[in-house]
């Protein structure tokens, strides 16, 4: 059912199309993403555990996105052996470009739901991803 849900949102929703017409794949949007919530970049390792994805993709995307300017590598200023990668300017227009949007359709998914239906869905979502995340 999860795969099933995943591959409709891909295929319905907006920010897919808007990452395509950046010329992002699918998962380098994700990447984008989880970078844009982060807030203050994080690590290779980290993204790597966040988007379940090897070190070795994970540097060939990093290095993709790097290349056409949405993201740049810095030495963390704690550990100089450690380097964050961060959204550049370009990174953050794309994302800020793609927020309505993205909305909207979160929106337009989820607004039949009530509050509680949220919370509760949310919560069953927290459990099972702990569980499979030990």
């Amino acid at each position: 059912m999860f795969i099933r849900i995943n591959n409709l949102l891909i295929k319905h929703g907006n920010s897919p199309r808007l990452a395509g017409a950046y010329g992002l794949s699918q998962q380098q949007w994700t990447l984008l993403s989880v970078l844009c919530k982060s807030g203050q970049g994080m690590t290779m390792t980290e993204l790597g555990k966040n988007l379940l994805v090897t070190k070795a993709n994970m540097t060939g995307m990093v290095d993709r996105l790097e290349r056409d300017g949405f993201v740049s590598r810095h030495p963390d200023q704690f550990d100089r052996r450690v380097t964050k990668v961060l959204l550049t300017d370009k990174g953050k227009e794309f994302m800020n470009a793609i927020e309505g949007p993205r909305n909207e359709f979160t929106e337009e998914m989820l607004g039949d739901f009530s509050h509680e239906e949220l919370t509760n869905f949310c919560g069953y979502l927290e459990r099972l991803f702990e569980k499979l995340d030990r």
